[in-house]
């Protein structure tokens, strides 16, 4: 998923964004050239579709694919535009450069990537004819190999069976999944991954028997080695652990495909593969190097062999995990993993030195490319990007909070890397850098706070930075670092006029897509910027709940916005029935409540059980309304779907959003409301398996550092099924020890300080909204929330008089319920304010 985030990262953009690039103006020239009679045009943000008069397109069959370079995009679309249009053949193609640069590049979708053109046959014969004529005027043209086709003979027509016209199924988590037909008539998922595999029941026509054939014939049999298993893919190739034939030994292949994975250069993969070859030739013998086996052409891809490295990665821990990421942070852990991290950086520097002084630069030195192996030796891996030092690169890739300033040049970006490294060893929040100079001064007074680093720790982070040795801190910051204090009562007023205030400048009315800038799913789920999770229904909804007067224009937007959506999904985070849960509060329950009632007339069938999409959200503001408007009709409503509840099994992923603790809350609600009790063993049962999915079974003690549990957030994490449990345990005719423990164990993981995001899902908005309703009034849970209080300014960015936060990944501003601003103004507000705000349905009765 971080990978779709920083396609949502455009440069002149603080948000998440679609490109920003003018369509009209950066568009293919047969974009706009008039058409001949007869046909039809139709566009989106990545495609134009051309279709003749009169033509009704099969629902699936086979289609060809044309694959392309940049360079030679147009004279392609020239050839075949022409020859389709001569015969009335359907077609489709990428409307403009910056869309095909971003498909091939080295973090496009692998299953997609080099398609340029889609022909559309109408029948088998067609598609022989079209293979063959079309595939004489291109041939020997260019382009990446399709992986999830089969290609034809020598030139740019690939093949597959798929749909023409787009049918989808939704799965479990309420993604819209595009289907084929099969033999049965039933859709099914039409497969777009990597290779060729068509389905079961389809016979391949026998003009591709030559195509197989070839296939067939270029396996990568001839190499010297055996793939074992596949560590990594990218749409420039693979990693793969391999056995090397002529030794039996274990090695390291990595695969390039010609002319795909672009880098901001245009540097395709073989190009990268080429230059690691040169580094690793340069650099044998530097220890932490790994030696160069074999280089070679296989198929119509390149392999390098090179020695696998046992070692454990910087970003996976390094071995050692960090003990206040963990929160075990104390004067003997600290010291401990202050000496290896230490040792660590060192050797770190040195390697980089011993390059340096080959003429190498790194040019992407992070930590997921720094292994330590068990004896506690470094070793670099992924050398692709390196340069020579004379050559005064720039940084084409680079891992966000590790890629250096633009003007940074040659061997200041390893420099710079090396400093963003000392303090993510500590702090892993280096992206922060890049919203703030501050930051800087944030992360190292946190740093030496906690561990005991040397006295010069400081100045070597700065000079690797270009700080400066002797740059002094920074001192407009929202709250001092050194010694923090936490916004009290009656900073709140002020505190909450900067964050609103922060949320209703970013709003861009003139826009159809959404009102504040949240997170990606914005883009990337129908409705998105609508819905409540990261929308404005969402926002809207927050700001109401915290006392902010909410303009009426922008209430307004919202109906608009939900009158104009086309076929929208019905759940409570993703769709309508958050949506109207949202208008209710906002004051318009008329609409609303017509929105309900669209709810309820579309059925449960095909939902899953979740509070995100499911019936348990749909169920829980059936009850809210209910109860608002005394309707009893609405109760049985919701009654019919808790009967539903009661034999839930699987869930996409245990937690309150996803997981069957959504269920046990609305049982518990249903219970409450029409006093059935027996609605309750199945609430208990199904936080019982939704904490033992998350690492807390029901017997014997759970110490596995990477259980689940230990995460506590609400989207995927313990938070949520502690809030449920600890309302349901009251309930319960008998002691439930299970549950108990596991109310136990969640709560001591809210108390830990250090969280890399801030959001209400999944960050520490979250964390603070369950331990203010879990707070025992303890010494240990007040100190907590004192730190919790603090750290939010971790991730504040101060513009003027507003106060901005950062989403996930802290690549971009959000101001969305879920992951920005509106989620921390909630949580900040149930502990600072009247104490009564939190999530939807979570406030216990009474």
């Amino acid at each position: 998923m971080f990978l779709h985030y920083l396609q949502h990262c455009q440069p002149d953009s603080p948000y998440f964004d679609l490109p920003s690039e003018d369509h009209a103006a950066a568009d293919y020239p047969a974009v706009r050239e008039p058409l001949p009679d007869g046909w039809t045009r139709e566009l989106n943000p990545h495609w134009s579709f051309h279709v003749p008069h009169g033509c009704r397109l099969p629902l699936q069959g086979w289609k060809i694919h044309v694959s392309t370079v940049p360079d030679r995009a147009e004279p392609v679309l020239a050839i075949v535009r022409a020859f389709c249009e001569a015969r009335r053949i359907p077609f489709k193609f990428i409307r403009n450069p910056h869309v095909l640069t971003n498909r091939n590049s080295k973090y496009g979708d692998r299953s997609s990537s080099g398609k340029f053109i889609t022909v559309y046959p109408l029948d088998e014969q067609q598609f022989t004819t079209i293979l063959t004529e079309l595939g004489e005027l291109l041939d020997g043209e260019p382009g990446p190999y399709i992986l999830s086709d089969l290609r034809w003979r020598n030139g740019p027509l690939y093949v597959r069976y798929g749909g023409f016209v787009l049918r989808c199924i939704t799965d479990a988590r309420g993604r819209q999944i595009p289907c084929i037909e099969d033999q049965d008539g039933r859709l099914v998922p039409d497969k777009r991954g990597p290779g060729f595999h068509p389905p079961a029941w389809v016979t391949l026509p026998e003009c591709l028997d030559e195509a197989v054939a070839a296939r067939s014939a270029g396996t990568t049999r001839a190499l010297p080695f055996k793939v074992r298993k596949a560590l990594h893919f990218s749409n420039g190739g693979g990693v793969y652990e391999a056995t090397e034939l002529a030794t039996g030994r274990t090695v390291l292949v990595k695969e390039a495909r010609p002319l795909a994975g672009l880098d901001g250069q245009g540097t395709d993969a073989v190009t990268r593969l080429e230059q690691e070859r040169w580094a690793l030739q340069t650099l044998a013998g530097i220890p932490a190097v790994p030696e160069l086996i074999d280089y070679r052409k296989g198929r119509e891809h390149y392999y390098l062999t090179r020695e696998l490295v046992d070692g454990v990665a910087l970003n996976r821990g390094g071995g050692m995990a960090n003990p206040w990421v963990e929160g075990t942070l104390d004067d003997r852990s600290g010291h401990r993993y202050t000496a290896w991290a230490l040792d660590v950086l060192a050797q770190t520097e040195q390697t980089m030195d011993a390059m340096h002084d080959r003429g190498v630069v790194f040019g992407d030195l992070h930590p997921g490319n720094v292994l330590v192996r068990p004896d506690g030796t470094v070793a670099f891996i992924d050398l692709e990007t390196a340069t020579p030092i004379a050559a005064a690169a720039p940084q084409v890739i680079g891992v966000p909070g590790f890629r250096a300033p633009n003007h940074y040049r040659g061997a200041a970006l390893d420099r710079y890397a090396l400093g963003c490294l000392r303090l993510a060893l500590f702090a892993p929040m280096t992206a922060l850098l890049d919203h703030s100079p501050q930051k800087l001064d944030q992360l190292l007074a946190l740093i030496t706070a906690r561990f005991p680093v040397p006295d010069d720790f400081e100045q070597q982070v700065r000079r690797d930075l270009g700080a400066g040795p002797d740059a002094g801190p920074a001192t407009d910051r929202i709250r001092p670092t050194t010694s923090p204090s936490e916004p009290t009562a009656a900073d709140w007023p002020a505190l909450r006029d900067a964050i609103a205030g922060g949320i209703l400048a970013s709003a861009t009315p003139d826009r159809t897509d959404r009102l504040f800038p949240g997170d990606i799913e914005q883009f990337t789920t129908p409705g998105g910027g609508v819905a409540f999770a990261h929308g404005a229904a969402g926002v809207l909804w927050a700001l109401a709940e915290t006392g902010v007067d909410v303009p009426d224009a922008h209430i307004r937007w919202l109906e608009d916005a939900v009158h104009a959506m086309a076929e929208p999904r019905l759940g409570f985070y993703d769709g309508l029935t958050g949506i109207a849960f949202a208008l209710h509060r906002l004051g318009r329950t008329d609409r609303a409540r017509e929105i309900l009632d669209r709810v309820v007339g579309s059925g449960p069938d095909g939902l899953d059980h979740s509070l995100f999409a499911g019936r348990a959200g749909i169920g829980l503001a059936l009850l809210h309304f209910a109860e608002c408007t005394g309707e009893k009709e609405l109760l049985v409503h919701a009654r019919a779907l808790g009967d539903r509840l009661t034999s839930a099994t699987g869930a996409a992923k245990p937690g309150l959003l996803h997981g069957r603790s959504g269920a046990a809350l609305f049982l518990l609600r249903l219970a409450e409301a029409t006093g059935d009790q027996s609605l309750l063993p199945a609430a208990a049962e199904a936080l019982r398996q939704d904490f033992a999915d998350l690492g807390l079974p029901a017997a014997g003690p759970d110490e596995r550092p990477e259980a689940r549990w230990r995460i506590p957030y609400l989207r995927a994490g313990s938070a949520g099924p502690a809030l449920v449990a600890a309302q349901l345990l009251p309930h319960l005719a008998e002691p439930d020890p299970h549950l108990s423990r596991a109310l136990e164990r969640s709560h001591s993981a809210l108390t830990r300080e250090f969280h890399p995001r801030v959001g209400l899902f999944t960050g520490r908005a979250g964390a603070v909204v369950a331990l203010r309703q879990l707070h025992r009034g303890t010494a240990d849970d007040t100190e907590a929330m004192h730190r919790h209080l603090a750290a939010f300014d971790w991730h504040a960015i101060r513009t003027g008089q507003h106060t901005a936060f950062l989403g996930e990944h802290s690549l971009r501003r959000s101001t969305d319920l879920g992951t920005g601003a509106a989620g921390v103004l909630l949580a900040l507000d149930a502990v600072l304010g009247t104490g009564a705000a939190s999530l939807p349905f979570l406030a216990g009765r009474g």
